[in-house]
């Protein structure tokens, strides 16, 4: 692949290509089919979780629902348990029956909104009734949110890159595949060969627009239209659980400053003014918990060492281009940038897949970029050798290469994004 005038630089920087903008101006429908099961879906703000439960709510009433068999209610204006629970009980008493369709939107800023959830499953406020939550904050997932209740717990993330692909370009006959065996991995990505100057063409925008819906649909560039809205999204959750914006800024501009590398919470407390560490651990905790953040923490011998270095990354490249602007004042993507984004799309599309994705550091300086069991990625983007992965098996992500070595392989990145990538959106 030449790099003479690429389609995506200009004076360094991504934009849009005429061709590019109209594939994606063609507007293909993209709907979620309903889950059809009482269910706990969290996401990021903007990522579609709100339109997503109306159009769950168009499909009901499309297949004859009665429409006061179905209530939507956006929980922002409520405080408490106290006030969920008087909600749903005028409700119930209005309509005066059970069953139906239950849809509390945005309800993870609900004080205590789980015990109140939990008092009218008990209560029979639920009975023969789907229930579906949506919210912006992780923490609940990492508790028993309503023990003894059918309720499943699902993530609404940003679309992965297969999905955009098959969406905004074509859809590729390819299975999603495990990374364990590399040889099979191999001889299957080389079979997209064909697709490559595509597939390269989708990551790129990809890199560009990110996996929000918002952003895909956007003509332009969707930074001039979508950045207040997305910087404030994250900035009133902040605010709703009582952070200090500036603090909050100087977190994030230092994890601009090292994406892609090691670093710990003291170093970005002696970088700030912040200056404690435990400070800047609850920051880059709670951006993690509201889906802004991903960390990946240095994987041992022992197992995993919570204690060392951690490498941090947005969740989503359009989310590293709000931040970019919010905290550097400017968010396009410079083209020394891209390698390191590309590594965070990597990251985090292993992490949605697979379990267990860390990184490695040996002595000398030798760093891996991601290790999931025995299995080691390196990501290059330009080009591949199999001597650049300092595990024994294991791949290094390229621009263009194809390469196998005994359990070690150079594929190109978006083959490997493309292949390891399911069609989900609920994880």
């Amino acid at each position: 692949m030449s790099f003479q005038n690429p389609w995506w630089a200009d004076k360094g920087k991504i934009y849009d290509d005429g061709h590019v903008r109209k594939v994606l101006s063609s507007n293909p429908r993209f709907l979620v089919p309903p889950i059809g099961e009482s269910s706990l879906i969290l996401g990021p703000r903007q990522v579609g979780k709100t339109t997503y439960l109306k159009v769950t709510i168009m499909n009901l009433l499309e297949r004859g629902v009665e429409p006061t068999k179905v209530f939507f209610f956006s929980c922002d204006a409520l405080k408490t348990k106290e006030d969920l629970v008087s909600l749903l009980s005028q409700y119930r008493s209005l309509i005066n029956s059970e069953g139906g369709f239950i849809f509390l939107d945005e309800v993870t800023f609900v004080e205590d909104w789980n015990v109140g959830l939990l008092h009218l499953f008990n209560a029979g406020y639920f009975r023969d009734t789907v229930v579906y939550v949506s919210g912006s904050a992780s923490v609940s997932l990492k508790k028993e949110t309503l023990p003894g209740r059918p309720i499943r717990k699902l993530v609404y993330y940003p679309l992965n890159f297969r999905v955009f692909f098959n969406t905004f370009y074509k859809r590729l006959n390819a299975p999603t595949l495990s990374p364990s065996d590399v040889k099979g991995f191999f001889n299957a990505s080389a079979k997209l060969a064909p697709y490559l100057s595509e597939l390269n063409r989708g990551l790129l925008d990809y890199v560009k627009r990110g996996g929000f819906l918002a952003t895909a649909y956007t003509d332009g560039d969707p930074l001039n239209s979508l950045y207040e809205v997305y910087k404030d999204a994250v900035l009133s959750d902040m605010a709703k659980l009582g952070k200090n914006e500036r603090a909050f800024r100087e977190v994030v501009e230092k994890v601009i400053d090292f994406y892609g590398s090691r670093v710990s919470e003291n170093t970005i407390a002696k970088e700030t003014g912040i200056g404690s560490h435990n400070t800047v651990a609850s920051y880059l905790s709670l951006a993690e918990d509201l889906f802004v953040l991903r960390a990946f923490y240095k994987v041992e011998d022992k197992g995993v060492n919570y204690r060392s270095f951690k490498k941090v990354y947005f969740t989503d490249p359009f989310i590293y281009r709000v931040m970019k602007r919010y905290t550097k004042g400017e968010g396009g993507i410079e083209e020394g940038e891209v390698p390191r984004v590309i590594e965070g799309v990597v990251g985090e599309h292993l992490a949605r897949e697979l379990s267990s994705v860390g990184y490695t550091f040996f002595k000398g300086g030798k760093e891996v970029d991601f290790v999931i069991g025995d299995i080691g990625v390196e990501v290059k983007w330009g080009r591949g050798d199999v001597r650049d992965l300092r595990t024994s098996k294991g791949y290094v992500l390229s621009l263009d290469d194809f390469r196998i070595e005994g359990g070690k392989a150079v594929v190109p990145v978006s083959v490997f994004l493309y292949l390891i990538s399911s069609e989900k959106v609920f994880y």
